[in-house]
C-alpha cells in the first residue's frame, strides 16, 4: 500500500508539471486544488527535497525536480497504459480464457465447437483442461468450470445450460448373445459397467412414469473414466450406464444399442450442466462471451438426446398400432 501511495504522488507531480499549475492539474484530475497541493507537499516531504519553485503566477522545476519529473512521467505512462489495457479488457473479449471440463464432456461437446468460438472471438485464446476429478475454481485459477451436478456449489455464479440424460447401452454383438432385456431387474444377471474406483457393486435406479425401480448390479472392471467405460461397452464387455453426451455418436452409428428406452435411468454425475465462474462486479468479457456462446450456439446444436426422441416416437407409434388392433 505504501508503494501504491508513493506512485499516486508521483502521478500527481507529473500532472502538475504537464498542466503548468496546481489549479490546472486539479481540474484535470477532478479533485480540489488543496488536495493536489497537499500531495505535492507529501512527495517533497517523502523525498526530502524541493521539487518546484513556486510563485503566484509561475512554477519551475528545481534541478532535482527535473530528475524526479523524468521518473514521474514514466510512472504516469505505465498508469495510463494499465488503464488503457484494463479498459480494453472491460469493453471487448480478449486474453487467455482458461476452461475446465470432464474428459468425456470436453472431448465430445467442447472440442468440436472450439473453432467456431475462436473464429467468432479472434482476440481470445483458450486453455482447455480436461480432468475427471473435482476442480476448485478458485485454487486452480480457472475462468470457467463446466460441471455436471444436481446442485452447483455456493459462492460462485452458476449458469444452468442443459439437462443431463443417461442411457443404458450395449454393443449389438453382446446383445446377440443374451436373452432380450425388458426389465431393469434382469440387469442383475449381467456384467454392468459403471463409473467407480475399486467398486464392484452399486445400485442403478430407473423411473417409468410414477414407478421407481432399483436394481443391484455388479461389474468385473472398475474404472473412473466415462471414456473408458464407453470403449469397453463398444468392445462388447457388457452393459454400461453412461450420460447421453458420451454415447450419442456411438448410438447414431449403430455401435451401441439402447436398452430399456422406455425407462428413465438416474445417472451418477447429476441432472444438470452448469457453467460456473467467480462472482464480482466486473466479469471479464471473455467469460461473458464464452458463456453466451454456450447458450446461443452450443445448446442449439447439441443432439445427444436424439436417441431418446427416436425411442419416444417409436413408443407412440407402437401405442397407436395397438390401439387400432
Amino acid at each position: 500500500m505504501k508503494t501504491l501511495s508513493q506512485a499516486r504522488l508521483m502521478v500527481t507531480f507529473a500532472r502538475i508539471v504537464e498542466a503548468g499549475s496546481i489549479s490546472a492539474a486539479a481540474a484535470q484530475c477532478g479533485i480540489d486544488k488543496a488536495s493536489v497541493s497537499r500531495q505535492l507537499g507529501e512527495l517533497e516531504d517523502l523525498l526530502g527535497v524541493r521539487l518546484l519553485n513556486r510563485s503566484t503566477r509561475h512554477l519551475s522545476l528545481t534541478d532535482v525536480g527535473r530528475v524526479v519529473f523524468d521518473r514521474a512521467t514514466r510512472v504516469l505512462f505505465e498508469v495510463e497504459n494499465a488503464r488503457s489495457e484494463a479498459e480494453s479488457f472491460r469493453s471487448s473479449p480478449s486474453g487467455v480464457l482458461s476452461v475446465s471440463a470432464s474428459v468425456a464432456f470436453g472431448r465430445t461437446q467442447i472440442v468440436p465447437h472450439l473453432q467456431a468460438f475462436l473464429t467468432k472471438h479472434p482476440d481470445i485464446d483458450v486453455d482447455l483442461c480436461l480432468l475427471d476429478r473435482q476442480v476448485d475454481l478458485v485454487d486452480e485459477g480457472f475462468d470457467v468450470l463446466l460441471r455436471l451436478c444436481d446442485q452447483p456449489p455456493e459462492q460462485v455464479v452458476a449458469h444452468r445450460l442443459a439437462t443431463i440424460s443417461y442411457a443404458v447401452v450395449a454393443a449389438p454383438e453382446w446383445l446377440a448373445g443374451v436373452e432380450p432385456i425388458t426389465h431393469p431387474q434382469q440387469l442383475a444377471q449381467h456384467n454392468c459397467l459403471f463409473y467407480g474406483v475399486r467398486q464392484r457393486a452399486t445400485t442403478w435406479k430407473f423411473r417409468l412414469g410414477r414407478e421407481y425401480v432399483s436394481v443391484g448390479v455388479r461389474n468385473r472392471t472398475s474404472i473412473n473414466s466415462s471414456e473408458a467405460l464407453r470403449h469397453l461397452a463398444v468392445s462388447g464387455m457388457g452393459v454400461a450406464l453412461l450420460p447421453s453426451f458420451a454415447v450419442a455418436d456411438e448410438i447414431a452409428k449403430g455401435r451401441l444399442k439402447v436398452l430399456l428406452p422406455q425407462y428413465e435411468a438416474v445417472g451418477y454425475l447429476g441432472t444438470s450442466l452448469y457453467a460456473l465462474h467467480l462472482p464480482g462486479r466486473f466479469v471479464a468479457p471473455k467469460v461473458r462471451a464464452f458463456v453466451q456462446f454456450l447458450k446461443d450456439e452450443w445448446i442449439s446444436s447439441r443432439n445427444w438426446d436424439a436417441w431418446r426422441e427416436a425411442a419416444d416416437a417409436e413408443a407412440e407409434l407402437d401405442d397407436a398400432t395397438s390401439a387400432r388392433t
